[in-house]
């Protein structure tokens, strides 16, 4: 496939399974191979149920969870997204129980593709900073949780 096409690709995921909640369609656009690198996560199982369970954390945690793409790159058999995702916290989080708080987090992702499949992921989510606008974890040197 070319870049642009691959770019289309990553596009079509973003918009149908992140943005519109369709995580069936990781078995048409994932490789059964499939790997996803997120630091602290070495427990993610492979192949598509590797995308499912990654935004499930995320779509169960967050209501109104929406990515934007701020850049799309693309080169070989690499595309790069620069994104900001946006959602209120109503479910847990990493054990943490809801705060009802609204989040904004930029990141990155990183995506190799054969054959028209996504085979490998590497994500680059501002968990910290998540945590921060959620009131879960101080913001460095500031006052702890709850405190003003």
């Amino acid at each position: 496939m070319s870049v642009e096409e691959n770019k289309a690709l990553i596009r079509r995921i973003i918009d149908e399974a992140l943005n519109n909640g369709r995580l069936d369609i990781a078995d048409d656009y994932f490789s059964p191979d499939y790997t996803v690198h997120i630091p602290g996560r070495q427990d993610m199982p492979r192949g598509p149920a590797a995308f499912k369970a990654a935004i499930g954390i995320w779509q169960a945690a967050f209501t109104g969870w929406h990515m934007t793409i701020e850049v799309l790159v693309g080169e070989g058999d690499l595309v790069a997204n620069r994104f900001t995702t946006i959602g209120t916290h109503t479910g847990p989080l990493f054990g943490m129980p809801a705060t009802g708080r609204k989040m904004v987090v930029h990141g990155q992702e990183l995506h190799r593709l054969a054959n028209g499949k996504v085979v490998e992921s590497w994500i680059c989510d501002d968990v910290p900073g998540i945590l921060v606008q959620l009131g879960l974890m101080p913001r460095p040197g500031g006052p702890p949780p709850g405190r003003p």
